[in-house]
């Protein structure tokens, strides 16, 4: 048989130069690391018998190497991940270390082999030899290629070491490949995520500003995005929040974004409405049906037939409409007052309440049946003072109308702007934009400041510190620099109260001093007239008669 210099047949080179020729053809292929450094782990055990391939490479941490492939081992903890060595251990650390070549001709023999995980054949006789080469990046380690060899002796392991240096090399650059791919590919989702989500966030803002909502805080693009979410499908929402929130702005968008935008939007004020008249309102009548019942009334739950009814302050509803409601929603048709037959109609409902509706359940105020039935999607909408960043583009947004309205060219100095992102709007965006209102008429200058707002505010209600329900640690405005005629800082007005058992003397003399007038009482209790009605329903207290 033939032999080279170095005692190696020719046979033995041509089968070498067939693995080789088999490994470029492995990385021709499409690039998919584990299966090409299996596949030429495969090949050097199946071709040459460097058996139990695998590859290590430091972890994470770079502290110890942990095998990150494998081929032909079956050792309980190699399948559980717990093999690992650090640098300075055994014959794989050695080579990590230094970049050396490993050769160890007998493991049994060399003190410096740790066998953790070395695979022996039946015949335990059988000499094993232990092969390990660096795996270089610019002639630095940074892994190690290893292998186990039966009956080592038998022939030199010079061509064997040579075959598992380029192997080790087509293992290196695979795995370097791979590295770049997937942190560019990591790079290139974060990007396209973050672009996802701007193209979300602009499309929220389209959609919020369509419908004159302003502001682009977390709290409000919260609310936003759960209408928008929610608005496709049938499901009821209730939209819960302080007054003074935009209830209706969101009703409406909500219901633009459904396949019933071009049919009718009803809205209807539970509160707003006496309830002997209420049910007529909802439900409608036919002639005759009680007195004054002088012609037919459509309803406006058949107004809203194949578009939206919205039910603002759906926790006024006296308990007698609520239960005809609820088959109304159970049953899809409406029964008109004085109707010998019901009427068939379709009909999305969003509900609207500033009020505890499980305490008004709990009270018996409200029905249990009716609430679950429309509290499917509650959405709670932020109130004013925690859209902080908000404040300063709703302001400019209401100024930028009413000059147009009022044909006035008026600006807001910066301390105005910084008077009203410090307070906290207890009357929400109804109040902003009611102050911002009146200081553009009562305007005598082509600026509105820090002293104008602050006189607003104080006139809508008694200059004090209320004791308040918790909110934000501070809502006092500060006193504003570069402005001499800034007035001192004042407390925060009109803030929500509770309801305290010793408010009852207070009310009930507001009362009789006002004729049982109860909106002017309101005024003189800085209370608005819900407010001091909840106050006399909770407090038990009677209205005296004018």
């Amino acid at each position: 048989m033939n032999k080279t210099k170095r005692g190696v047949t020719a046979e033995t080179l041509r089968l070498h130069l067939s693995v080789l020729q088999e490994i470029a053809k492995l990385l021709d292929r499409p690039l998919d690391p584990p299966h090409t450094v299996r596949g030429i782990l495969r090949l050097l055990s199946q071709m040459l018998g460097l058996n139990c391939g695998r590859v290590l490479a430091p972890n994470a941490q770079g502290a110890v190497l942990d095998v990150r492939y494998s081929y032909g081992l079956t050792h309980a903890r190699l399948r559980d991940g717990a093999f690992s060595v650090g640098y300075d251990e055994g014959v794989t650390g050695f080579v990590m270390r230094t970049g050396s070549t490993g050769l160890v001709p007998d493991i049994d023999r060399e003190p410096l082999y740790l066998q953790r995980i070395t695979e022996r054949p039946e015949d335990d006789s059988t000499r094993i030899a232990f092969i390990a080469v660096p795996i270089l990046e610019s002639g630095t380690p940074v892994g190690v290629l290893s292998v186990q060899k039966e009956g080592g002796q038998e022939s030199p392991f010079q061509a064997d070491i040579t075959t598992l240096k380029v192997a080790a090399s087509a293992i290196g650059q695979v795995m370097r490949i791979g590295e770049f791919i997937r942190q560019e590919t990591e790079h290139l989702l974060s990007e396209n995520q973050s672009l996802r989500n701007s193209v979300t966030m602009e499309g929220m803002l389209q959609k919020s500003l369509a419908h004159g909502i302003i502001g682009s805080s977390e709290a409000l693009l919260d609310a936003v995005k759960q209408c928008i979410q929610v608005a496709p499908s049938d499901a009821p929402v209730m939209l819960l929040g302080e007054s003074g929130t935009g209830k209706e702005k969101f009703a409406r968008m909500i219901h633009q974004q459904t396949d019933r935008s071009e049919r009718p939007f009803i809205c209807i004020n539970c509160a707003a409405i006496p309830p002997d008249l209420l049910e007529s309102e909802l439900f409608g009548h036919e002639k005759g049906s009680f007195t004054g019942a002088s012609g037919r009334k459509k309803g406006k739950i058949l107004q809203a037939d194949g578009g939206t009814l919205f039910l603002d302050e759906i926790g006024d509803m006296p308990l007698q409409l609520q239960s005809k409601l609820l088959r109304v929603l159970q049953e899809r048709q409406v029964d008109p007052i004085g109707a010998t037959h019901p009427v068939p109609v379709n009909f999305r409902l969003i509900t609207a309440t500033h009020e505890d509706m499980q305490e008004h359940v709990n009270a018996g105020r409200f029905r249990l049946d009716l609430f679950y039935r429309i509290n499917v999607v509650p959405v709670y909408l932020p109130p004013l003072r925690a859209r902080q960043g908000d404040i300063r583009p709703l302001a400019l947004h209401f100024l930028n109308e009413l000059n147009h309205r009022y044909q006035r060219n008026i600006a807001l100095h910066p301390n105005a702007l910084a008077t009203m992102e410090h307070y906290g709007w207890p009357g929400n965006v109804r109040q902003l934009q009611n102050v911002i209102e009146r200081a553009v008429l009562m305007a005598e200058s082509d600026q509105l400041r820090h002293a104008q707002i602050q006189q607003i505010l104080a006139e809508q209600a008694s200059v004090r510190l209320p004791e308040t329900a918790p909110g934000p640690a501070s809502t006092t405005a500060p006193p504003p620099a570069a402005d001499a005629t800034a007035a001192p800082a004042f407390a925060e007005v009109g803030r929500y109260q509770w309801v305290r058992q010793e408010d009852a003397e207070r009310i009930h003399d507001a009362l009789n001093r006002c004729g049982g007038n109860q909106s002017r009482a309101a005024r003189l209790l800085n209370l608005s007239v819900r407010q001091l009605r909840y106050r006399i329903e909770k407090l038990g207290l009677e209205v005296p008669r004018r």
